[in-house]
């Protein structure tokens, strides 16, 4: 039987940075030519593609680079106020306490993370890997995955987004997705991830399962 070991996406996962995304979005809408808007639109808009974004809010597609490289700039400025997910810490300390291995995936820089985990005192994870731009999910935990020979473990990939499944689906390993972070329950639960939870707690209830 395999020992269990929790590969953990960051930003929606485990720092809440919704509420921030949208209050710079709505920040630098003037810039780039957009309108502001409500809660309830950027709840909406939230589960659609990139494309569909930019269609919706009637941004022509050649402007996207040049959007993508301004919203990873303004978000290194607001990363240091970024907060944990509520119930995150908790799980974490159990996840510790129980001696379940863990460890962090992000495409933030690993300044930035060792910032934010120093400031929440958060030191159960393995190891920390952090990368500049944005990435390809499913190359990118491939990469981790024989870098730090993982291959023994029975792997879980916990992540709010849809291409967090697809990339733990790709490297045949199982999924968790969160309902906390970027996108819906609903939008989560159409992709079949093979757990979907609600809160951090669940996944402790996930850990207690047997493993293979």
């Amino acid at each position: 039987m395999k020992a269990p070991y929790l590969l953990f996406d960051f930003d929606g996962t485990i720092a809440d940075s919704i509420t921030p995304l949208f209050h710079m979005l709505n920040k630098m809408a003037p810039e780039i030519g957009v309108r502001p808007v409500s809660w309830e639109e950027f709840d909406r808009l939230r589960d659609l593609t990139p494309r569909q974004i930019l269609k919706e809010l009637k941004i022509p597609l050649f402007k996207m680079p040049r959007l993508v490289r301004m919203v990873l700039e303004e978000y290194r400025h607001i990363i240091s106020h970024l907060q944990p997910c509520e119930g995150i810490l908790e799980l974490l300390s159990e996840l510790k306490q129980r001696q379940i291995s863990h460890a962090l995936l992000s495409s933030n820089d690993d300044q930035n993370l060792s910032a934010f985990l120093a400031k929440y005192r958060i030191d159960s994870f393995a190891w920390v890997e952090g990368t500049e731009g944005v990435l390809n999910k499913s190359s990118y935990l491939r990469k981790q995955i024989r870098k730090h020979k993982l291959a023994q473990y029975d792997l879980y990939y916990i992540g709010d987004e849809i291409r967090d499944i697809e990339a733990a689906r790709s490297n045949k390993i199982k999924s968790i997705a969160v309902s906390w972070g970027l996108h819906s329950h609903q939008h989560l639960q159409k992709q079949q991830p093979d757990y979907l939870v609600d809160k951090p707690s669940e996944i402790l209830n996930i850990m207690k399962q047997p493993h293979k």
